[in-house]
């Protein structure tokens, strides 16, 4: 079965699934291995020909083993059984996506187990989702701060408001607040409807000097 290399396209499956069979293997293992990889091509073949029950057998025989080495990859982080199957998940997509590119680029020439094809595919997998779980973290933890600090800046600001507050007349305060929650229709509170303009005026002239007066001339 000739297929051109995942390198070319994608560096790191190519780099991760590239291994090869240890020479010391006596020779019935050797051909033990060999038969099994030709029988690994050879479901291969039949899935990407898209005969009847070739996927359902590439499931079965490839995911258990799959499940066990993202566990053993994952160490501690395995307890979390949404992670493993997460992985898993992304292992499989990987394989069918881009029209089963990557399922395709499997080489029995190489003489490699389709299960350790797999494995190569996990380990990428595995940097990838733990990549973007960092970039999560780390907006949230900004995203959080940034949030923290727009809740102090409101309660100082809400502080100051009713400090300055109690240094105006009632009059003043009325049209402070006025000023400070303006209407959604854009009209101005109704209890200053009986001042005119020019009283509304001198209002403000006034609050603006003793805000001046209240941060120190500022």
């Amino acid at each position: 079965m000739s297929h051109t290399s995942p390198q070319s396209t994608e560096q790191e499956p190519a780099e991760a699934c590239t291994v090869t069979a240890p020479e010391s293997l006596p020779r019935a293992a050797c051909t033990v291995r060999r038969r099994r990889v030709a029988d690994d091509e050879l479901l291969v073949r039949s899935c990407l020909a898209g005969e009847d029950g070739a996927w359902e057998k590439l499931y079965d025989r490839c995911h258990p083993p799959l499940l066990r080495t993202i566990e053993s990859l994952l160490g501690a982080a395995a307890r979390d059984a949404a992670t493993v199957d997460e992985i898993a998940a992304r292992v499989w997509y990987t394989l069918v996506r881009d029209d089963f590119r990557l399922l395709a680029a499997f080489d029995g020439s190489r003489d490699v187990r389709l299960n350790t094809f797999l494995a190569g595919l996990a380990r990428i997998e595995i940097l990838r989702f733990f990549r973007a779980e960092r970039r999560r973290q780390t907006h949230e933890c900004r995203g959080g701060r940034r949030l923290l600090r727009i809740r102090r800046a409101t309660v100082n600001f809400d502080s100051v408001v009713r400090e300055f507050a109690a240094t105006l007349t009632p009059a003043e305060r009325e049209l402070l607040e006025s000023d400070l929650t303006p209407r959604d229709d854009g009209e101005g509170s109704p209890s200053l409807a009986h001042l005119s303009k020019a009283a509304i005026y001198q209002r403000r002239h006034r609050i603006r000097g003793k805000l001046r007066e209240f941060f120190g001339g500022e």
